[in-house]
This record gives structure tokens, C-alpha cells and sequence, in this order.
């Protein structure tokens, strides 16, 4: 009787062992699909020196007369006849070409959940090119005062692994 008993605080025991590995590993697994979804929202570290949305931008050379190009008129909040927002950037220096893609989108419903793809911009830059831009005309009917974002993507195609970043702004009227 006695042995009999003990194997079956033993199965017991492992049987509680093995829901509390596979809950724990479930909680983890939220954990971090949520930890990475709050990433993705913020703007991209690591691989943009600099990074910012503007009017326009403007050339200039850099001392070793590599082609340059700087935000005109930097800002987060845009007039809605805005012609275009852009997005101009600085990336590191690496070994091979990067592709860089900007989806826009218009940020609708309650707290922003909605988001209604407006635009995708896409630029390649050549080892040698270490700056950038990506244009974001007024769409055709205008731009609608509220929330927008763009999503950042590095690779030759959007994908659910690409995206690296979200920058966001306001149009005002």
C-alpha cells in the first residue's frame, strides 16, 4: 500500500509540475508578443542615426562629398495642406545595401485601434549612400485631420519579421 501511494504522489507531483511549466511558458509567450507589439510601436533604435519627419528636405555634401540630405522644417503635427510629409534619415554605416520601406496609415477608431493603409514608400540605398528619404504625398482626397503612422521596414518586401520601427504625427486643419 505504501508504494502505491507513493507512485501516485509522484504522478501527481509531476502532473503539477508540467501545468505550472506549461502556464508559465504560455504567460511568457503573451508576455512577449506583447513586450515586442510595443517595440514595433516606438520608433526604430539601432539602425537610423537619425531619424525624423519634415516638410521637405534639403542636399548637402558631408566632407567627403557623399550626398547628404537634412529634414526641412522637422515636426511631429502638420497643417493639412501640407504637399507631403517626409520622412528623412541617417542610416549607419553597414556592408551590404539597404532596402527601406514607409507604410502609411491612418489611424481610426477608438484609441487608435483601426488603421487604414494609405501609402507605401520604399527607398534603396547602396553601401555608399548612408542618408535617405522617403516621401509621403497628400493623398488624393487630402489629408483628414488626426493621427497617422508610418511603420518602418527593412527588407526587399513587407513582411510580419520586417518591420523595425513606427514613427507617428497629427495632421491639423
Amino acid at each position: 500500500m505504501r508504494r502505491g501511494r507513493t507512485v501516485l504522489e509522484i504522478v501527481v507531483k509531476s502532473s503539477v509540475i508540467g501545468l505550472g511549466c506549461l502556464l508559465w511558458g504560455v504567460a511568457g509567450s503573451a508576455w512577449a508578443e506583447t513586450a515586442d507589439a510595443k517595440v514595433l510601436d516606438q520608433p526604430p533604435k539601432g539602425f537610423f542615426v537619425n531619424l525624423t519627419l519634415a516638410e521637405g528636405y534639403k542636399e548637402s555634401l558631408d566632407s567627403y562629398q557623399t550626398e547628404r540630405f537634412k529634414p526641412v522644417n522637422p515636426a511631429t503635427t502638420f497643417k493639412a495642406d501640407v504637399e507631403a510629409v517626409y520622412m528623412v534619415f541617417d542610416l549607419l554605416p553597414r556592408e551590404n545595401p539597404a532596402h527601406v520601406i514607409g507604410q502609411l496609415f491612418q489611424v481610426t477608431g477608438e484609441g487608435g485601434a483601426d488603421e487604414k493603409l494609405l501609402q507605401e514608400e520604399a527607398a534603396y540605398l547602396t553601401t555608399a549612400q548612408e542618408s535617405g528619404f522617403l516621401v509621403f504625398p497628400r493623398p488624393k482626397g487630402g489629408w483628414v485631420p488626426g493621427e497617422y503612422k508610418v511603420k518602418i521596414h527593412i527588407g526587399e518586401k513587407v513582411t510580419d519579421a520586417s518591420q523595425i520601427g513606427t514613427l507617428r504625427f497629427k495632421i491639423v486643419s
